[in-house]
């Protein structure tokens, strides 16, 4: 089982950072850079599905179920995050963001094999289970959000400095890219509603609270009430633009920040 660990997890990233090198070549405005299009969501998809293997045999291998362990959350969150892009991306040249996304789930990947397991405490599991779900699902898909968003920044960002169009990496569209952020935070910020307030829950009953477990919980429900404001209104006031695109990138780093602070307090050993 060793032998299928390590091999699924060296396959896996060595997928991740190839369909990177393979989306930044479409990306390029170079004629001689022939790469098929095709290519770089497929071997993108190969990388999530050797990951998904990966996460399957260590969970038979550490014993415990994947809801539980912070180790198998990244890597959760990361195919997540592949697969919306996967879906989004269909019909759109979206490139530029299939690159950043291939490579924050190697990060995700490589991340993980440095924590330090823990069991979850027994109380409550089925409302833990989905707290942390609806974390997993809802935190995927807004970090895509946030990714289209700082692309839609960067591409607005060009057009009024009026730079040529030729000079640069392709970026897409703006229609596509504020299209983008609009369908996934409709998906995401359900997920991530449940996820707050069945996170409030066990907060309240459980046995011991820590500063660091209240920062946490702050920094998500204000990353949270950001990002359900910018949904409502985009929503019912049409709100659009830079703007909007600033205050859901926020929102989707705030998320980040939080991932971050849970990643690094299970590598120190703090617990997963």
């Amino acid at each position: 089982m060793n032998g299928i660990l390590w091999a699924s997890f060296i396959l896996s990233a060595a997928s991740y950072l190839g369909a990177c090198g393979l989306f930044l070549a479409q990306a390029r405005r170079r004629p001689a850079t022939h790469v098929r299009p095709v290519w770089a969501p497929r071997v993108l998809v190969l990388g999530a599905g050797l990951h998904l293997v990966y996460l399957i045999v260590f969970s038979v291998v550490d014993r415990q179920c994947p809801v539980y362990s912070m180790h198998s959350a990244l890597g959760i969150i990361s195919l997540v995050g592949v697969v919306t892009y996967a879906v989004v991306s269909r019909g759109r040249r979206l490139e530029a963001i299939g690159g950043f996304v291939a490579v924050l789930a190697a990060l995700f990947l490589v991340a993980a094999r440095t924590i330090a397991e823990r069991p979850a405490a027994a109380n409550d599991r089925w409302l833990l289970a989905v707290h942390i779900t609806s974390n997993f699902l809802g935190g995927g898909i807004l970090l895509i959000a946030g990714c289209a968003s700082a692309f839609y920044i960067w591409s607005e960002h060009r057009l009024r400095t009026r730079r040529a169009l030729g000079q640069g990496p392709k970026l897409p569209p703006l229609e596509s890219l504020d299209a983008v952020v609009h369908r996934l935070l409709w998906i995401g910020v359900p997920f991530l509603t449940v996820g707050i307030l069945s996170g409030r829950i066990v907060l309240k009953h459980a046995e011991a609270v820590t500063a660091g477990d209240r920062i946490r919980a702050a920094l998500s429900v204000g990353s949270w009430l950001l990002l359900l404001a910018v949904l409502l209104l985009r929503q019912f006031k049409d709100w659009r633009g830079r703007r909007a695109a600033y205050a859901a990138l926020a929102g989707a780093l705030g998320l980040l920040v939080v991932i971050a602070l849970y990643a690094g307090r299970a590598m120190l050993g703090m617990g997963g």
